[in-house]
């Protein structure tokens, strides 16, 4: 910061020149990222993190999908289209964010740095990763609330199947939320949310089947070949009542879309098919259209 500067005897005029030599590079008014000659763009997120966190001083915190990014939790969009910070106490004098300062000062690249409108303790903040954060508890109940459903249960699911929290924690910060506005909804949630969902797909391709009626039997079903031997996992399965099981793949973009993963994919869906199983096929595309999902289930457990 440019406390912390002056106070290693840098002036105003140096730190201008070091920033004119592209040595320096000014995030924020007041905030700069030292030896930026040796960091590419985009800057990692991480850097915009540490940016906002000292932009905002010392009782300022990660709060909400910043924290849940930095937790590294399933579920939000690619993008992280602003920063989440927190203040003890509430909000300062700091409220702005960051883009909408005068130019002078900050990086035309910066993203916003939103203050939220929270009362956090100081009790509240935690140190994960060297940043400043807000529980991970309460950040998680706080961003679920904030999303739609698909994208609630699949923060949950994600959490659960890391091991951040556990179902009783969870349930016991859901409690202590009791009054403010979607946690009805979120307690019903919860009790979909289940640790062996794998990727924010599996999620959304489950909750459009349930909410279709068309609710799987099991997640992470296991298809073996005549031998005993292990030939896949199936990401959702319907089997009650069926001679021949039903697997839904739910293929996550980043990962199926590379071509090893292409020709992996289709030995699998060429093994699965042997084991007289019936496949079906979901994107993260159709996993944003529910009414599809169900009408491909539907047809493929009629079949």
């Amino acid at each position: 910061t440019a406390s912390q500067a002056r106070r290693l005897g840098y002036s105003r005029s140096r730190i201008a020149n070091l920033i004119r030599a592209h040595r320096w590079r000014s995030l924020a008014p007041g905030v700069y990222l030292v030896d930026a000659y040796l960091f590419g763009d985009p800057l990692p997120a991480r850097t915009w993190w540490r940016a906002a966190l000292l932009f905002n001083g010392t009782q300022s915190c990660l709060v909400a999908s910043t924290a849940m990014r930095l937790y590294g939790v399933h579920g939000l969009r690619l993008a992280e289209p602003h920063i989440e910070v927190g203040i003890v106490g509430g909000p300062s004098r700091h409220g702005r964010c960051a883009a909408e300062l005068p130019a002078r000062g900050r990086d035309e690249s910066a993203p916003r740095f939103v203050v939220r409108q929270f009362n956090i303790a100081s009790d509240e903040i935690e140190l994960y990763d060297d940043l400043q954060v807000r529980r991970f508890a309460m950040s998680l109940v706080d961003t679920a609330l904030e999303s739609d459903r698909a994208t609630a249960l699949a923060l949950l699911d994600s959490a659960l199947h890391k091991g951040l929290i556990s179902r009783d924690d969870l349930w016991w910060q859901v409690v202590c939320a009791t009054g403010r506005r979607g946690v009805v909804a979120l307690r019903e949630l919860l009790t979909l949310a289940d640790s062996r969902a794998e990727s924010q797909v599996e999620s959304r391709v489950r909750l459009a089947c349930i909410d279709g009626k068309v609710a799987p039997d099991d997640l992470q079903f296991p298809v073996r070949d005549e031998f005993g031997n292990l030939l896949a996992i199936g990401d959702v399965a319907w089997v009650k009542g069926r001679r021949r099981p039903l697997i839904a793949e739910a293929d996550g973009e980043s990962v199926h879309s590379l071509p090893q993963a292409v020709y992996r994919d289709r030995r699998r869906g060429n093994s699965l098919v042997a084991q007289a199983c019936d496949t079906v096929r979901f994107t993260f595309a159709d996993s944003l259209r529910p009414a599809y999902i169900v009408s491909v289930v539907r047809a493929a457990l009629a079949a």
